[in-house]
């Protein structure tokens, strides 16, 4: 199993709550033992910001209906899953991946993707290691500080197409600051994350890939525990991250894709992400879904010579809407193809029987997201996807070679991505 069991840290996560509660009761005498101890002070910070992140959720317009509120104390127990792992476990001497799939979900992330995220010390040298599998394409990335919440940079990327893979997909990276030869990229002095993506466009029982890392000339060495004031400064990393996450995210939904973005129901033009400093080769388009009763809304998506393309479907929150057990993202390869050469995606949330249902469940908002991958040149603009609002009754007249779709085909498909997530993860 490559993931820390969280039913520990679900315990963990009780435990800090009855902590919390129980901190001020502390004795006079234990107050004078731990004075000098900087571990209670960093401890009670940490739930205090618990505390602080739940005032502040409630706070957002996307705390509405029982669906966006249970979403939203649900991102409250990632953010505070992912910091613990990132700043308490993690470490960059003796790295080991963590993992955001369908177990934890934050940031927008791709169903298609495996994310593998590793602490590193810039200027040092580090081994990654691993195999494509039945991935579509792995790519590598380094950051500096976090980009995602305008406090960084992309340090590094180095895409598919440049990768050299053996004949049985394994592969082996040097992340250092003196080039070597084969696939290397350079470690600036202010890097800080390595950041590795396996894109699957088959959900399949094909042997998946994975990912490895390890800082050169530590493989071996022998681990020393954390002093209190090591672990005391983890967790106020960990305070920091607890913040940013579980407020940056709705923060940033709201004010992109709702305040800012084109009008609802709608979807802005295709970005070429490298141009806004992203990954070379990758645009996106997004829109803001709002479905009124009986309504559902239609994408339609021009195939492009993009080397990986897809759509899926978040909540107001940024996590990816439940894709194992239900259909809320598909790529090109899982889509129907109409008669007239597009894909005609239908999001609502009742069953409209076309085979491209997008699921959107007890959720009647949220965040569409479309991606194109080893895009080489542009994306002319009338191959740009398009949105209409329907009613369900429309869908069949609306959608060329409409082709209903039964129920037991449903459940072949959700248990097809079922079996497929559980080998990715390995869980």
């Amino acid at each position: 199993m490559r993931h820390n069991n969280l039913m520990n840290l679900a315990w963990l996560l009780a435990t800090l709550v009855l902590a919390g509660a129980n901190y001020s009761h502390a004795s006079e005498h234990s107050k004078a033992v731990t004075a000098d101890d900087p571990l209670p002070g960093a401890f009670a910070a940490f739930v205090e910001q618990m505390k602080s992140v739940d005032e502040s959720i409630r706070q957002f317009p996307a705390y509405g209906s029982e669906a966006e509120r249970v979403g939203a104390y649900r991102n409250i127990f990632r953010s505070t899953v992912k910091a613990i792992e990132a700043d308490i476990i993690q470490d960059a001497d003796y790295p080991y991946f963590r993992i955001i799939d369908f177990w934890i979900r934050e940031g927008g992330d791709n169903p298609d993707q495996l994310y593998s995220f590793s602490p590193v010390r810039g200027g040092e040298a580090y081994r990654i290691w691993g195999k494509l599998g039945s991935a579509k394409r792995v790519e590598v990335q380094l950051y500096a500080g976090e980009p995602w919440d305008g406090t960084g940079r992309s340090a590094g990327f180095m895409p598919y197409e440049e990768i050299e893979l053996a004949a049985d997909g394994s592969f082996e990276i040097f992340v250092t600051p003196k080039q070597k030869s084969g696939n290397w990229m350079d470690n600036p002095d202010d890097t800080t994350t390595v950041f590795v993506r396996h894109i699957y466009d088959q959900w399949d029982e094909s042997e998946t890939g994975q990912v490895h890392i390890d800082r050169l000339g530590y493989e071996g060495r022998r681990k020393q525990t954390d002093s209190a004031d090591k672990l005391a400064e983890r967790m106020k990393a960990a305070t920091k991250t607890l913040e940013k996450t579980a407020v940056g995210w709705p923060y940033f939904v709201n004010q992109q894709y709702v305040q800012s973005a084109a009008p609802r129901n709608t979807l802005s033009p295709l970005v070429d992400t490298y141009s806004l400093g992203g990954v070379k080769g990758r645009w996106m388009g997004n829109g803001y879904f709002e479905l009124p009763q009986g309504k559902a809304l239609i994408v339609k998506s021009w195939p492009t010579k993009a080397a990986y393309q897809a759509i899926q479907l978040t909540d107001m929150w940024f996590a990816s809407m439940e894709y194992g057990n239900r259909v809320s993202s598909l790529n090109t390869t899982q889509s129907l193809l109409s008669p007239d050469g597009a894909y005609y995606y239908v999001i609502s949330a009742t069953d409209p029987g076309h085979a491209n249902w997008l699921d959107a469940e007890s959720l009647h908002r949220g965040v569409i997201l479309m991606r194109y991958d080893g895009v080489l040149g542009e994306i002319p603009q009338q191959l740009h996807p398009s949105t209409e609002l329907v009613d369900l009754a429309e869908l069949a007249e609306k959608i060329p070679g409409y082709k209903p779709v039964t129920e037991r085909q449903r459940e072949k498909v959700r248990a097809e991505r079922r079996h497929h997530l559980q080998l990715r993860s390995g869980r």
